[in-house]
C-alpha cells in the first residue's frame, strides 16, 4: 500500500544533522501517519552515503552532483508515492508529534494548497518564517516608514492563518498541486525557490496557510553554511533575487532597502 505522505529530505554534506532530522521524524511520527522518508543525497562528498545507504527505514537516493535545492527535490519526488509531499530541510528537527496536527488540518481543508508550521530556534524561541508580498510598495513602507511589510515575520495570531508565503524549510503540499505548478522552479539553485512556488500558488488563487500549532526547530543556515563564510552569507541571495524580481526590480528593491536604512540613520542623528 502506498504511503499517504512522502517526506523528502534533501542533503548535501550534512550527514550528521540529516541523521538527527531523520531520527526525530521516526521518533515522533512513527505509527501516527502512513509515511515514507526519502533522503536525497545531492552529490555529497562527506559520509552521507555510509550513513544512509543501508538504512532500512528510509529510501536513499544518490544524485551524481549537487543539483541545487529545486532540481534536487524535484528529482527526489520522482521516487515519491504519497498523495502529499512534505519537504523537510536537513537542518530541521522535530520536537514532538505536532506535525500530525498540521497534516490532519491540511487533509480536512481541501481548499488549502500548501501549509507550514512555526519555526523555532534551537533555544526554542520563535523564528520568523512567513513572507508578505515582496513588492516595491511594501519595501518602501518598511524601510522608509518603518511599517513592517516586506521582511520575513512571525504572525501574532496563534491560530491557522492564511498567508502570502511560507518558508520552504518545512512545506507540506498536495502532490497533485505540486505537479500542477511543475514542481520547484529549477532556474533557482539555492534560495527564493519557496517565494517563487508560493507566488505561483497565489497567482492560481490557491491558499497558503501557516499552522502555529505545529512547531519544528530550524538550525538556520546549517544546510548551506559551507557555500560561503559568515561575512559573505548575504551574497548567496543575489542570484536568486535577480531571477525572482528580474534584474531591474532587483536593483530597485536593493536601492530602496539601502537608501531607506541610510534615511533611518540620518533621522536618528538629527532627531
Amino acid at each position: 500500500m502506498n504511503p499517504d505522505l512522502s517526506i523528502i529530505i534533501l542533503t548535501w554534506n550534512t550527514a550528521e544533522i540529516t541523521k538527527k532530522c531523520v531520527s526525530t521524524v521516526e521518533k515522533y511520527l512513527k505509527n501516527k501517519i502512513n509515511y515514507e522518508i526519502i533522503v536525497a543525497d545531492n552529490g555529497s562528498t562527506d559520509n552521507t552515503a555510509e550513513v544512509f545507504k543501508n538504512m532500512d527505514s528510509i529510501r536513499y537516493i544518490k544524485h551524481d552532483i549537487n543539483y541545487g535545492f529545486a532540481k534536487g527535490n524535484n528529482l527526489a519526488t520522482k521516487h515519491a508515492r504519497g498523495k502529499y509531499l512534505l519537504f523537510l530541510n536537513s537542518d530541521m528537527e522535530l520536537i514532538d508529534d505536532s506535525l500530525v496536527k498540521m497534516y490532519n488540518f491540511f487533509e480536512k481543508n481541501p481548499s488549502i494548497a500548501a501549509i507550514g508550521p512555526k519555526f523555532l530556534n534551537p533555544d526554542l524561541t520563535p523564528q520568523a518564517s512567513i513572507f508578505p508580498p515582496q513588492t516595491i510598495k511594501n519595501a518602501i513602507k518598511e524601510f522608509f516608514f518603518q511599517i513592517p511589510s516586506y521582511s520575513k515575520y512571525l504572525p501574532k495570531d496563534d491560530t491557522p492563518t492564511s498567508v502570502w508565503a511560507i518558508s520552504g524549510g518545512t512545506l507540506l503540499i498536495k502532490e497533485k498541486t505540486f505537479r500542477q505548478i511543475n514542481g520547484w522552479n529549477e532556474k533557482y539553485f539555492f534560495y527564493y525557490e519557496d517565494l517563487d512556488l508560493c507566488r505561483q500558488l497565489n497567482r492560481l488563487g490557491q491558499k497558503i496557510y501557516y499552522f502555529p500549532q505545529a512547531s519544528v526547530i530550524h538550525h538556520h543556515g546549517a544546510s548551506g553554511r559551507s557555500l560561503a563564510d559568515e561575512s559573505n552569507q548575504w551574497k548567496r541571495l543575489i542570484p536568486g533575487s535577480k531571477k525572482f524580481y528580474g534584474i531591474p526590480k532587483h536593483y530597485l528593491i536593493n536601492l530602496i532597502i539601502w537608501s531607506g536604512q541610510k534615511w533611518q540613520k540620518i533621522k536618528k542623528i538629527f532627531g
